[in-house]
């Protein structure tokens, strides 16, 4: 006599469930990037992001919370995006492991391909004052790892890579407003020579002279 034994366990979504679902957060993440873009982060609104991703507000709302919530996903994507194209470029070119240069080549060439969302993250007088502020967070605190590599500079590294976080964001949003204020090189130059390394190198060699 066979016996069935059935199990217990409790059912999960099924494969074609979830993969209408990440479908569909798809949809409302792509909608979203063209929405803020075009209007901002104040004037977007959840029925325009559903409208434009053929969505049901409802639909909006199964999936986040508010538009804050959405462009911060969007904002920690593209962050995340930002590290792995700079840990490429590194794995590409081993022998500039170390080229600060190389490292702010990435980051001008996001900020060209990113330029809508840089622009409305650092918007004016706009409501993104919690994405600024994580954004300037995730880089001082690079920055800070990487001055603390160097102990024989006498500088605080927590302090310098405040102001260094402040300086990179200022002038990539400066230059995402309108490309046309520098060029490219112009900016890869300026953010080299403002680095916190090389601004205290330079001090003590002219010092010594």
């Amino acid at each position: 006599m066979s016996v069935s034994i059935e199990s217990t366990e409790p059912t999960s979504p099924t494969r074609s469930q979830a993969s209408r679902r990440a479908e569909t957060r798809r949809r409302l993440l792509e909608a979203a990037t063209a929405v803020f873009a075009e209007e901002g982060l104040h004037a977007a609104t959840s029925v325009a992001i559903a409208k434009r991703a053929g969505l049901g507000t409802g639909t909006f709302y199964l999936h986040f919370s508010d538009k804050h919530s959405l462009f911060e996903e969007i904002v920690d994507a593209a962050l995340g995006e930002l590290r792995e194209r700079q840990e490429r470029a590194v794995k590409a070119e081993p022998s500039r492991a170390d080229d600060l240069r190389l490292l702010l080549e990435v980051l001008v060439d996001f900020t060209e391909d990113k330029r809508d969302l840089i622009r409305v993250a650092f918007e004016r007088g706009g409501e993104n004052a919690a994405v600024a502020g994580r954004i300037h967070d995730d880089v001082a605190g690079r920055v800070e790892a990487t001055l603390r590599r160097h102990p024989e500079l006498p500088i605080h590294p927590a302090a310098a890579a405040q102001a260094r976080a402040a300086t990179l964001i200022r002038v990539i949003a400066w230059w995402a407003e309108d490309p046309r204020r520098a060029t490219r090189e112009e900016i890869v130059e300026t953010l080299f020579h403002l680095a916190p390394t090389r601004l205290v190198r330079a001090a003590a060699s002219r010092a010594e002279t």
